[in-house]
């Protein structure tokens, strides 16, 4: 394994790369009928599309408000539109891997882009409106442009990450601690300007400067909890299969490896060349790999946060493990040519690359992406409605991928109404004469506390139809899934 060493060369062979990959992935979102995540993805999607309508949603917490901004034009041609946008995003954060890559002199360099785009859950993700795919970009970006003597810009772009997603409360001590080490104080100060700039938009809306305390959608009054469910301390090792394939895993384990030791004996066999980001690939790539599994395992084992301990939540540090992956290719050179055959090295690392090549087509998932078996149940059940002359009456529900199938405006409070904030017990009483409630066994009894038995036993309510799945399966909570709808009397 010889690194090519023409610029020119690998420049082309990476940009390639990213143009096959594009063009890829814009022929598996033409022929998707669905998207991966039906659930929170479909939500940011809705809020992003509906934000130019209802401006409030521009500022609203948990919908990220800077992921908002930069994906509401996108939204604006539907669930495609916003995937379209992650997968630009994917592309982003594969090509700062590979640049960091090329910065730590790693051979193939471009190989990181496959390894980022080859991670199922990251494969997966960006073919969704979630927002992982983007914080996995600024992220990276971040330490790409600190790589590159950028400190203070790239402390402006990780003062926005808050406002993308919430592990970057794993990240930031490293990147304070960084600054400090480097003397580049100022950077530390400039944390906060993401903050600033966004309290002072929403206190347009809001007519207040601590907003964001009062919508905090993570505090106990305005989180809607999960119930008592935690994991253990393997939740995100043992599925590691369906996170980044076995192949990937095989070589983020060999760099790992090649961090505690290899590096050296790399440096005097192989290269003969010092490293000369050492502290930036110790801290910022190794270190932030850690913090967002470690910190995210804590959370789910211990039930200290709010949380489901979604596979999802290990997408923003792919990019940065690709390059540990790379770091375990290179641990390759290690080992010693044996009976002359000196391509054995070459071999090894190909059946590595097409391991990781096929991991995202060994899942429990089809690509292109299908209906899921709850979002087959809810297009039955809006397929009625839609045929019924109730379909134009206010519509109280949950579940996000009803939005799509009525295509109505959810934020119309005219046309639709949430379970959210419903007494539980006589949820009759918030329903206007005549309205229908589409209630689901995930989120009508979990994130909305209403019952099933509350409704069959409410006189004020009729059940017009229920719909069960071909095949039965469980949900959030033990139910059998299902769909019931009810008209008040």
């Amino acid at each position: 394994m010889q690194l090519i060493k023409n610029a020119t060369n690998t420049k082309f062979i990476a940009f390639s790369i990213l143009a096959i990959l594009f063009v890829y992935a814009c022929i598996i979102l033409f022929f998707s009928s669905s998207t991966y995540d039906t659930g929170d993805g479909v939500a940011h999607y809705l809020i992003s599309r509906y934000s130019w309508h209802h401006h409030r949603l521009f500022v609203d917490d948990w919908g990220k408000p800077f992921f908002t901004m930069l994906s509401s034009p996108f939204a604006q041609f539907g669930l495609k539109g916003i995937t379209l946008y992650n997968i630009l995003c994917g592309l982003g954060a594969s090509y700062f891997a590979y640049r960091i890559a090329e910065k730590l002199a790693i051979p193939f360099p471009y190989l990181a882009i496959i390894f980022t785009f080859s991670a199922p859950i990251y494969f997966s993700v960006v073919n969704s409106g979630l927002t992982e795919p983007m914080f996995s970009m600024m992220l990276i970006g971040c330490i790409w442009l600190i790589m590159n003597e950028r400190y203070y810009l790239s402390a402006i772009l990780f003062s926005f990450l808050p406002f993308v997603r919430a592990e970057f409360i794993f990240v930031l001590p490293l990147f304070i601690f960084y600054y400090i080490l480097k003397r580049k104080y100022l950077a530390n100060f400039l944390l906060p300007v993401g903050t600033i700039i966004i309290t002072l938009i929403g206190a347009i809306y809001y007519k207040n400067l601590h907003w964001l305390l009062d919508q905090n959608p993570y505090s106990e009054s305005n989180s809607h909890a999960y119930g008592n469910v935690k994991g253990s301390l393997i939740s995100y090792i043992a599925p590691a299969h369906d996170i980044v394939g076995l192949g990937l895993l095989i070589l983020i384990i060999a760099g790992v490896l090649w961090f505690i030791g290899g590096e050296y004996l790399n440096r005097r066999v192989a290269t003969g060349t010092e490293n000369a980001y050492r502290t930036e690939e110790v801290l910022l790539v190794y270190g932030c790999v850690f913090n967002i599994f470690v910190g995210h395992t804590i959370i789910w084992a211990t039930g200290f946060f709010p949380t489901l301990g979604l596979l999802r939540y290990m997408a923003p540090l792919i990019p940065l493990a690709s390059i540990i992956a790379l770091r375990g290719l290179q641990f390759i050179n290690l080992i010693p040519d044996v009976f002359k055959f000196t391509k054995v090295k070459t071999w090894i690392a190909t059946v590595f690359v097409i391991a990781v090549l096929y991991a995202p087509y060994d899942l429990w998932y089809k690509i292109p992406f299908k209906l899921g078996a709850e979002e087959v149940v809810i297009k039955d059940a809006t397929d009625w409605l839609k045929q019924t002359p109730d379909a134009n009456k206010k519509i109280f529900y949950l579940a996000p991928y009803i939005t799509p199938s009525l295509n109505i405006d959810p934020y119309d409070t005219a046309k639709r109404g949430e379970l959210w904030g419903m007494n539980s017990q006589r949820p009759d009483l918030n329903m206007p004469q005549g309205s229908i409630m589409i209630w689901d066994s995930h989120y009508g009894p979990n994130e909305g506390k209403i019952k099933l038995d509350t409704l069959l036993k409410n006189p004020n309510l009729t059940l017009l139809r229920r719909f069960d799945p071909k095949e039965k399966f469980t949900v959030l909570g033990g139910m059998d899934y299902g769909v019931w709808i009810f008209k008040k009397k």
